[in-house]
């Protein structure tokens, strides 16, 4: 069994600390000759050499179906049930889609809880106390919610993931790269950009 390697397809992506890497267009290995590039799209996620990735393509899919709070008013409890229903099994997958590959730091957890607290707030509605309508805290919503915020969701779904690949065969490719020790050792202290 020969390994044949297509050059059209493979692609090379350097990964680095540096905000705008200079390298050439393409990378020679041997007689090979591959295309650099610094972003694709992978499962609808954009992926780039930063490590950036917030996906505002999914944001907007997700935004389309709630898209602003509903005026101060109760909302009913079979509807309530509805909507949770509709956000647990149709919205909340698309807006974590492939969030296992995702490098979650604080402005994307920040931005993820932004949003589930938006789409929340549509569902449970406001509250009236003494007369008059209010917000509901941010703590009110989860307790209400009584599911766990969307990033523990996603770190629960990535462990889930992190099992899987541990009992998968050795013979498989991603199982091969999971096992592989990397040459050199990462610099100490804060990346510099």
């Amino acid at each position: 069994m020969t390994l044949f390697i297509n050059q059209e397809k493979t692609k090379y992506m350097p990964v680095t600390k540096k905000s705008q890497p200079n390298y050439p267009h393409h990378l020679e290995v041997g007689s090979y000759k591959f295309q650099v590039i610094y972003s694709f799209t992978y499962l609808r996620s954009d992926v780039n050499c930063n490590n950036d990735n917030k996906d505002p393509k999914t944001y907007l899919t997700c935004k389309q179906v709630f898209p602003r709070p509903e005026k101060a008013s109760e909302v009913p409890s079979d509807l309530k049930n509805t909507k949770i229903l509709m956000y647990k099994v149709l919205f909340r997958p698309v807006l974590i889609y492939a969030s296992e590959i995702w490098t979650l730091d604080k402005a994307n957890e920040r931005w993820l809880s932004l949003f589930e607290r938006k789409v929340l707030r549509c569902i449970f509605g406001a509250k009236h106390e003494n007369g008059t309508w209010q917000k509901r805290y941010n703590y009110e919503l989860y307790e209400i919610n009584n599911e766990p915020n969307i990033v523990k969701y996603i770190k629960v779904k990535r462990l889930a993931w992190a099992g899987h690949l541990v009992h998968m065969n050795s013979d498989r490719t991603i199982k091969k790269i999971f096992n592989t020790k990397t040459d050199g050792a990462r610099s100490a202290g804060i990346l510099e950009l």
